[in-house]
């Protein structure tokens, strides 16, 4: 992937669109809008810019703000739609030039809105999809004579995995492989992607919501943060390709096996994609920390530990109550009930999770008590290991939600990273 700034020398303007809010404001039609010259500079993991020479710092100050869209054509004809755009930095009285920070840009297509309806596909390729999905590719090499290979035509755009997540709205996940043969040998290039598929017109602000929940499944997946490479379109006529530019942070690059492990849990996969969509609303904050708690760090501190701690409190109320009617407030029961559901789940049996000790910690740093009263509260060392161990309980909670029994939860944790963190916990002492 290409982290160096992209830039497009073109033309840039307003779209014609009416501001009910300001009846002062004229608008031209559609195609006859004031065009100014410009460069837009597309940076991968820092905020892009649009720079208009020789405009005025108030350029149509209240009318694009209303739009939040520009559209641009680009020397060599390429067409862009420019979202969230805000000026920066602007000096009044400066004749050369004007700054704008640009959210989102999109090649190939102009649309009036995030909301506008105008796509029936989206494809995205993540960069570590490979490292889930564990495509053998020997399955599909045959050997031939002096040690050469060649691939069955069938891996060729294969469908791995289909799901109807909504009514007429589909997540597709398919695998593609390229031979290329040199002096070295031959070399078998992996490209999986996932397609969402509508069959009616679908907004870009509804495809970005998708991608957000598959980036956070996959998280999950890989227990690290994973965010898209690439995502493409096609325009409303479903033949040209229109790609995206968005700001992204880097993926965490998996070195253990997957948690939700893809080959043995396929057939099952279709009904959990269903789960995670329809309660990805009150599911996403809780995986949120999760996944934000699994990137690498030099230290260790408190609000790293409560984070998790306030997520296990956030699960239980948002689906443990709910589901059997119960409304448990006192946080060491909640605990205790969720250690009960996962008392089989040999990860957690080794945790050796105390729920005193993780609610006494947990009001001792929220400062929820006098500290005469807060008795098992640990720090240090102990501390850090009591979050390891609160993470793999939470972990075993959002697979539960995603309909796992515990022994595949079991399966889950085998040759994984929760297997590591179990590994790596201390030995506990001796009773004596």
């Amino acid at each position: 992937m290409n982290d160096n700034p992209q830039t497009y020398i073109g033309e840039w303007w307003v779209p014609a669109k009416a501001d009910p809010s300001n009846s002062m404001i004229m608008t031209m039609p559609e195609g006859f809008e004031k065009k100014y010259t410009g460069t837009l500079t597309y940076h991968v993991n820092e905020d892009s810019t649009l720079e208009l020479y020789h405009v005025l710092s108030d350029f149509h100050s209240s009318h694009y703000k209303y739009n939040n869209v520009m559209w641009g054509r680009d020397a060599n004809g390429r067409i862009f739609t420019l979202f969230n755009v805000v000026m920066k930095d602007p000096k009044l009285g400066d004749l050369t030039n004007t700054k704008f920070v640009v959210g989102l840009i999109l090649i190939g297509e102009h649309i009036l809105s995030i909301d506008d309806k105008w796509s029936k596909k989206c494809r995205v390729q993540f960069l570590y999809l490979n490292n889930w999905l564990f495509y053998e590719t020997k399955k599909y090499i045959t050997p031939l004579y002096d040690n050469e290979y060649h691939l069955d035509a069938s891996i060729r755009g294969i469908k791995l995995l289909e799901t109807e997540v909504e009514d007429g709205l589909f997540w597709r996940l398919y695998h593609n492989m390229t031979v290329a043969e040199s002096i070295e040998g031959i070399t078998f290039n992996k490209t999986p992607y996932l397609d969402i598929d509508s069959s009616n017109p679908s907004s870009l602000y509804s495809y970005l919501k998708q991608i957000a929940e598959f980036e956070q499944f996959l998280s999950i997946a890989l227990y690290g943060e994973q965010n898209h490479s690439s995502i493409h379109f096609l325009d409303r006529t479903g033949n040209h390709d229109c790609t995206l530019l968005m700001r992204k942070d880097a993926s965490y690059n998996p070195i253990f096996s997957s948690v939700i492990k893809f080959c043995q849990l396929k057939k099952k996969l279709p009904e959990m994609l269903i789960t995670w969509h329809e309660s990805y609303e009150k599911m996403s904050p809780i995986s949120s920390y999760l996944i934000r708690s699994l990137q690498k760090k030099n230290s260790f501190d408190v609000p790293d530990f409560l984070i998790i701690a306030q997520a296990l409190d956030g699960f239980h109320k948002r689906f443990v109550n709910k589901k059997d009617g119960r409304d448990i407030q006192k946080y060491k029961d909640q605990i205790e009930i969720l250690l009960d559901q996962f008392k089989d789940v040999k990860a957690i049996e080794r945790c050796h999770i105390k729920s005193e000790v993780l609610t006494d910690s947990r009001n001792y740093y929220s400062h929820l008590f006098p500290d005469e009263e807060i008795k098992s509260a640990v720090e240090g060392d102990d501390l850090y290991w009591l979050t390891e161990k609160c993470k793999v309980l939470l972990t075993c909670c959002i697979l539960n939600i995603l309909g796992l029994t515990n022994k595949e939860i079991n399966l889950c944790c085998e040759n994984s990273p929760i297997s590591q963190i179990i590994d790596s916990l201390p030995l506990e002492p001796e009773i004596k």
